[in-house]
């Protein structure tokens, strides 16, 4: 079937006599210039695509008989090539009496090659909503989808449908090639949720570690402004927060020591300070938990001694993995054992932790 030819050159070769149009026709054939032509004609037309319009039935008539004569004409114009008149025929049968679906079908065809795309998929649209198994408009606006409207899933939908029902090999192997299109499109959606999957687990994991820093930071700064706060200034007068250690003198012995005789009272502040400059005090003091707990021993009554009046506090710090190596540390610094001092001689003036009780072996006191 030859191309059609713009509506001005039809004009022209009307106007020559018929064995000059049949010359001209058959010379622009030889120049091999048809598919040009065609790519022009669809261009022409697809130029007005958006304002172009076919009339649609009123429903003021009901010609059959006149319907079907038009259809007949329409389809021989077609069928010749002479697609402006086909299209004529097609709209003059729609206006005579409600159209069916295969004359909207059938008009959407020609609409296709004349370069009217939106007009025949609306063609398509209404052939379907009445039947919604014609093929032959599943077909139509299927490849016009895949060819001219860059709307390949949908085509792939039309024209999987239209397969189902009717089995047309130029469709099968369009299909083919849309089925090629949607593997690799789902591919790329998939590479795509795995791209923003592994940023928010990256952004979770950054979130954590800024979070676990910053808490490390600040123990640390807490524990260094304690030590500086206690090591530097916090000790002239007693202890932090106690307001200085109170006289223990004369203490009749603490329990399960057999007395200490004539103690003359704990360390001197001279002695706690030097005690807190001490290397070991101050590289165990940078351990929080080690830090609360000689807070907490600090507002003792007494201080480290008095704990020995409430040894069941005494068994609980002493029974603990990090804090209780600190206060054996600190009760044998304190006891003569390289605090800067010690305490003032009771019965054992030699220095050594002889007399000192071996807090490992205490009692289960639970």
């Amino acid at each position: 079937m030859p191309p059609p030819l713009p509506k001005d050159i039809e004009e022209i070769l009307s106007s020559l006599g018929e064995s000059e149009n049949k010359r001209v026709q058959e010379y622009i054939l030889s120049l091999g210039t048809t598919n040009d032509v065609e790519d022009t004609t669809a261009a022409a037309a697809a130029a007005d695509n958006e304002d172009y319009a076919v009339p649609h039935y009123s429903g003021s008539g009901e010609d059959y008989e006149k319907q079907s004569e038009l259809k007949r004409k329409a389809a021989d114009a077609k069928n010749d090539g002479k697609l402006e008149e086909a299209l004529q025929l097609y709209n003059e049968a729609v206006e005579a009496a409600p159209p069916s679906a295969l004359l909207y079908a059938n008009r959407s065809i020609v609409l296709v090659q004349l370069g009217h795309f939106p007009a025949a998929e609306l063609d398509c649209k209404l052939a379907l909503e009445q039947n919604p198994d014609s093929a032959k408009a599943l077909k139509t606006r299927g490849k016009l989808r895949y060819q001219h409207l860059q709307d390949w899933e949908g085509a792939l939908r039309d024209l999987g449908q239209a397969q189902s029902i009717d089995f047309d090999p130029e469709v099968a192997d369009i299909l083919k090639e849309l089925t090629k299109k949607r593997v690799e499109k789902e591919k790329e959606e998939a590479e795509e949720r795995i791209r923003k999957e592994e940023a928010l687990r990256k952004k979770a994991e950054d979130i954590k570690k800024a979070q676990e820093e910053a808490k490390r930071e600040a123990d640390e700064e807490q524990a260094r402004a304690a030590s500086a706060s206690m090591g530097a200034g916090g000790m002239g007068g007693g202890m932090p927060g106690t307001g200085g250690m109170p006289d223990m003198g004369g203490m009749g012995g603490m329990p399960g020591m057999g007395g200490m005789g004539g103690m003359g009272g704990m360390p001197s502040p001279n002695m706690m300070a030097g005690m807190m400059n001490d290397p070991e005090i101050k590289e165990a003091m940078k351990n929080p938990k080690v830090m609360n707990a000689f807070k907490e021993l600090s507002s003792t009554p007494g201080g480290p001694m008095g704990l020995m009046s409430n040894p069941g506090k005494l068994q609980e710090m002493m029974g603990d993995p990090e804090v209780g190596p600190f206060m054996n540390l600190l009760m044998k610094k304190m006891m003569g054992g390289g605090g800067g001092g010690g305490f003032p001689a009771g019965g054992n003036s030699s220095g050594d932790d002889d007399m000192m009780p071996d807090l490992d072996d205490m009692p289960d006191l639970e």
